[in-house]
């Protein structure tokens, strides 16, 4: 009985973080929106991931006291931190162009590829239901993506900027499938395809055991090198004139970047790790598929931001696939 007591205490506790993460990474879209109009995009990820360096510099070397890296696993931690970490340039990218809200629609696919995913690559079961749904909410995500044609009705310059934002923000759900397929073949689960693949470009899963704290913590290191170059090259006007003064920001984008190194990187991770150690896929699924409901209000607030008559099709047409591929879950 106190067993079951403990167990049930420790699944709350996992959802409350759950719905924690989920919250603050709602309100990190329009965080983003706004600080990038203070901030161009390398500039303001090199600072954000500079910071959590800083910040976890201590306790990442007390974890490799603890457990050094082989270095044979190196290129396993490089490429986990470029799909988790690098790869967020597509999102903030695309933020600069489209809406938030169609970029927290268009994330619904997030938890929908990851399941087709586990199907192809880790062969688990996948009923009709699950097929079904994943095929109808991909063709509501194709709606929101196309979402500014369609509610424009022409091709103008506008509604290809909207369009090469929805697509970014399309390109950034898909390196992230790759990062959680990565990080369960780097922990050691593998099928024949993966063996095949892995041996094709000469890889291999981890030589060691990790902790979460340590993988999250070096992507983060991984996010800082490669933003280091861009933002040099775009701080020398290289991509283009630049008009913003780092030394001299206000308060608004100090609170954009505090909040996106904290909050969105450090306490969301850490939270959204714990959680899934304690509760199951299909308990951080739900909350990935409620993301934009929790999105809908910082945008409003933030930005002023109301859905277009075509996300809100689309956004019924995920919401119908999602309903079949859940409904015959036990």
């Amino acid at each position: 009985m106190a067993s079951k007591k403990i167990l049930s205490k420790s699944l709350l506790l996992a959802h409350l973080a759950l719905l924690i993460a989920t919250l603050i990474w709602a309100a990190a879209g329009p965080v983003i929106k706004i600080t990038l109009e203070y901030l161009p995009t390398f500039t303001f990820l090199f600072i954000r991931f500079l910071l959590v360096g800083i910040i976890l510099l201590p306790f990442i070397i007390l974890e490799l006291r603890k457990n050094p890296i082989d270095n044979r696993d190196l290129v396993n931690l490089f490429l986990l931190g470029l799909f988790g970490q690098s790869s967020i340039i597509f999102i903030f990218e695309g933020l600069k162009h489209t809406s938030v809200l169609d970029s927290a629609i268009i994330g619904v696919m997030a938890p929908i590829m990851a399941i087709a995913a586990g199907h192809y690559f880790f062969k688990e079961k996948v009923s009709t239901y699950v097929r079904v749904g994943v095929l109808i909410a991909t063709l509501g995500s194709v709606v929101v993506t196309l979402e500014p044609i369609l509610n424009e009705g022409t091709f103008n310059q506008d509604t290809k900027l909207r369009l090469w934002g929805n697509i970014l923000v399309m390109v950034y759900n898909f390196s992230f499938l790759l990062y959680v397929v990565w990080s369960k073949i780097s922990l050691g689960q593998t099928s024949s395809i993966i063996k095949k693949s892995l041996h094709f470009i000469h890889l291999r899963p981890m030589r060691k055991k990790y902790s979460a704290f340590l993988m999250i913590g070096t992507s983060f290191y991984v996010g800082l090198a490669t933003m280091i170059p861009l933002a040099l090259v775009e701080n020398l006007g290289l991509f283009g004139p630049t008009t913003h003064a780092p030394i001299e920001l206000s308060l608004v984008p100090v609170l954009g970047i505090l909040y996106m190194a904290i909050l969105s990187s450090i306490v969301a991770y850490m939270l959204f790790e714990w959680a899934l150690n304690t509760s199951s896929m299909g308990d951080t699924a739900i909350y990935s598929y409620l993301a934009p409901l929790f999105t809908l209000p910082f945008a409003y607030v933030m930005l002023s931001e109301v859905p277009t008559k075509f996300a809100l099709v689309g956004s019924a047409i995920i919401a119908a696939g999602v309903i079949i591929a859940e409904s015959k879950k036990t």
